[in-house]
Protein backbone atom coordinates (compact mmCIF):
# COMPACT_ATOMS: atom_id res chain seq x y z
CA UNK A 1 0.00 0.00 0.00
CA UNK A 2 1.38 3.23 -0.55
CA UNK A 3 0.35 6.80 0.43
CA UNK A 4 1.39 10.54 -0.39
CA UNK A 5 3.50 11.52 2.09
CA UNK A 6 6.26 10.67 3.76
CA UNK A 7 7.91 6.92 4.27
CA UNK A 8 6.40 4.68 6.76
CA UNK A 9 6.42 1.30 6.96
CA UNK A 10 3.85 -1.22 8.01
CA UNK A 11 3.16 -5.32 7.75
CA UNK A 12 0.67 -5.71 5.48
CA UNK A 13 -2.26 -8.70 6.23
CA UNK A 14 -2.20 -10.73 2.57
CA UNK A 15 1.50 -10.81 1.52
CA UNK A 16 5.03 -9.63 1.52
CA UNK A 17 4.43 -8.47 -2.02
CA UNK A 18 2.42 -5.28 -0.60
CA UNK A 19 4.72 -3.26 1.81
CA UNK A 20 3.26 0.19 3.31
CA UNK A 21 4.99 2.75 2.07
CA UNK A 22 4.30 6.49 1.90
CA UNK A 23 5.38 8.26 -1.44
CA UNK A 24 4.91 11.94 -3.08
CA UNK A 25 2.33 11.84 -5.60
CA UNK A 26 4.53 11.71 -8.56
CA UNK A 27 6.44 8.66 -7.44
CA UNK A 28 3.12 6.75 -7.37
CA UNK A 29 3.49 4.60 -10.43
CA UNK A 30 0.79 5.01 -12.79
CA UNK A 31 -0.65 1.23 -12.62
CA UNK A 32 -0.87 1.60 -8.60
CA UNK A 33 -5.05 1.75 -7.72
CA UNK A 34 -5.37 4.91 -6.17
CA UNK A 35 -8.30 5.60 -3.81
CA UNK A 36 -9.19 7.58 -0.76
CA UNK A 37 -10.04 6.28 2.93
CA UNK A 38 -13.71 6.33 3.17
CA UNK A 39 -13.02 7.23 6.76
CA UNK A 40 -10.50 10.17 7.20
CA UNK A 41 -9.94 11.02 3.57
CA UNK A 42 -6.52 9.85 2.92
CA UNK A 43 -5.23 9.23 -0.66
CA UNK A 44 -4.10 6.06 -0.43
CA UNK A 45 -2.30 4.06 -3.67
CA UNK A 46 -1.63 -0.31 -4.24
CA UNK A 47 -0.16 -2.51 -6.63
CA UNK A 48 -2.73 -3.91 -8.21
CA UNK A 49 -2.63 -7.15 -6.74
CA UNK A 50 -3.79 -5.54 -4.11
CA UNK A 51 -7.69 -5.02 -5.46
CA UNK A 52 -10.25 -6.47 -3.67
CA UNK A 53 -8.08 -7.25 -0.39
CA UNK A 54 -8.89 -5.32 2.82
CA UNK A 55 -6.56 -3.31 4.47
CA UNK A 56 -5.74 -0.95 7.24
CA UNK A 57 -5.09 2.99 6.35
CA UNK A 58 -1.78 4.46 6.91
CA UNK A 59 -3.86 7.04 8.72
CA UNK A 60 -6.44 6.02 10.77
CA UNK A 61 -5.95 2.37 10.91
CA UNK A 62 -9.96 2.17 10.00
CA UNK A 63 -10.07 -1.69 7.56
CA UNK A 64 -10.60 -0.08 4.10
CA UNK A 65 -11.92 -2.56 1.19
CA UNK A 66 -9.52 -1.79 -1.66
CA UNK A 67 -11.84 -0.99 -5.18
CA UNK A 68 -11.27 -3.03 -8.18
CA UNK A 69 -10.48 -0.77 -10.95
CA UNK A 70 -13.98 -0.08 -13.56
CA UNK A 71 -13.92 -3.15 -16.40
CA UNK A 72 -11.54 -5.46 -14.78
CA UNK A 73 -12.28 -8.89 -12.38
CA UNK A 74 -10.87 -9.90 -9.29
CA UNK A 75 -9.65 -13.10 -11.48
CA UNK A 76 -7.53 -10.66 -13.51
CA UNK A 77 -5.25 -9.85 -10.99
CA UNK A 78 -4.87 -13.59 -9.99
CA UNK A 79 -1.28 -14.56 -9.89
CA UNK A 80 0.54 -16.26 -12.52
CA UNK A 81 2.04 -20.01 -11.72
CA UNK A 82 5.29 -18.50 -11.33
CA UNK A 83 4.65 -15.67 -9.51
CA UNK A 84 2.78 -18.13 -6.72
CA UNK A 85 5.81 -20.26 -6.68
CA UNK A 86 8.16 -17.55 -6.03
CA UNK A 87 5.67 -16.39 -3.14
CA UNK A 88 5.52 -20.29 -2.25
CA UNK A 89 9.08 -20.59 -1.94
CA UNK A 90 9.16 -16.89 -0.53
CA UNK A 91 6.94 -18.01 2.19
CA UNK A 92 9.06 -21.63 2.94
CA UNK A 93 12.38 -19.74 3.46
CA UNK A 94 10.78 -16.97 5.62
CA UNK A 95 9.00 -19.71 7.64
CA UNK A 96 12.78 -21.50 7.94
CA UNK A 97 13.78 -18.01 9.33
CA UNK A 98 10.56 -17.96 11.69
CA UNK A 99 11.15 -21.49 12.62
CA UNK A 100 14.64 -21.30 14.00
CA UNK A 101 13.92 -17.89 15.31
CA UNK A 102 11.56 -19.42 17.46
CA UNK A 103 14.18 -22.14 18.46
CA UNK A 104 16.80 -19.16 19.72
CA UNK A 105 14.03 -17.59 21.37
CA UNK A 106 13.33 -21.17 23.26
CA UNK A 107 16.77 -21.69 24.36
CA UNK A 108 16.91 -18.09 25.32
CA UNK A 109 13.46 -19.09 27.53
CA UNK A 110 14.86 -21.68 28.66
CA UNK A 111 18.29 -19.99 29.96
CA UNK A 112 16.22 -16.91 31.53
CA UNK A 113 13.73 -19.85 33.27
CA UNK A 114 17.04 -21.43 34.74
CA UNK A 115 18.29 -17.98 35.75
CA UNK A 116 14.90 -17.04 37.84
CA UNK A 117 15.20 -20.58 39.01
CA UNK A 118 18.74 -19.97 40.61
CA UNK A 119 17.74 -16.64 41.69
CA UNK A 120 14.82 -17.58 43.39
CA UNK A 121 16.85 -20.35 44.85
CA UNK A 122 19.23 -18.26 45.92
CA UNK A 123 16.63 -15.56 47.12
CA UNK A 124 15.30 -18.38 49.01
CA UNK A 125 18.69 -19.33 50.73
CA UNK A 126 19.82 -16.30 51.55
CA UNK A 127 16.11 -15.45 53.51
CA UNK A 128 17.24 -18.86 56.09
CA UNK A 129 20.64 -17.08 56.65
CA UNK A 130 19.11 -14.01 57.02
CA UNK A 131 16.72 -15.02 59.67
CA UNK A 132 19.53 -17.64 61.26
CA UNK A 133 21.88 -14.32 61.31
CA UNK A 134 18.98 -12.21 63.27
CA UNK A 135 18.28 -15.36 65.45
CA UNK A 136 22.16 -15.64 66.49
CA UNK A 137 22.07 -12.01 66.76
CA UNK A 138 19.36 -11.86 69.14
CA UNK A 139 20.98 -14.75 71.57
CA UNK A 140 24.47 -12.70 71.63
CA UNK A 141 22.09 -9.38 72.34
CA UNK A 142 21.00 -11.80 75.36
CA UNK A 143 24.11 -13.52 76.03
CA UNK A 144 25.40 -9.17 76.55
CA UNK A 145 22.72 -8.23 78.70
CA UNK A 146 22.80 -11.27 81.24
CA UNK A 147 26.69 -10.66 80.88
CA UNK A 148 26.48 -6.88 81.60
CA UNK A 149 23.81 -8.06 84.53
CA UNK A 150 26.26 -10.25 86.13
CA UNK A 151 29.21 -7.73 85.70
CA UNK A 152 27.08 -5.11 87.71
CA UNK A 153 25.98 -7.90 90.25
CA UNK A 154 29.61 -8.77 90.93
CA UNK A 155 30.53 -4.98 90.57
CA UNK A 156 28.01 -4.53 93.42
CA UNK A 157 29.61 -7.20 95.40
CA UNK A 158 33.19 -5.73 95.47
CA UNK A 159 31.48 -2.04 96.10
CA UNK A 160 29.71 -3.99 99.22
CA UNK A 161 33.05 -5.75 100.86
CA UNK A 162 35.43 -2.59 100.85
Amino acid sequence: MKSDETEEDSSFEADDLVKSTELDQEEVPETDITFECPHCGKSLSIDPRGAGLVISCTLCGQPVTVPIPEGLEIDDFDATPEELSIQLLSARQNLAKAQAHIAAMELELDELRAYRDSALHTTAAHKVLCEQIRVQLSEAARSQADATTHLREVATLLTASE
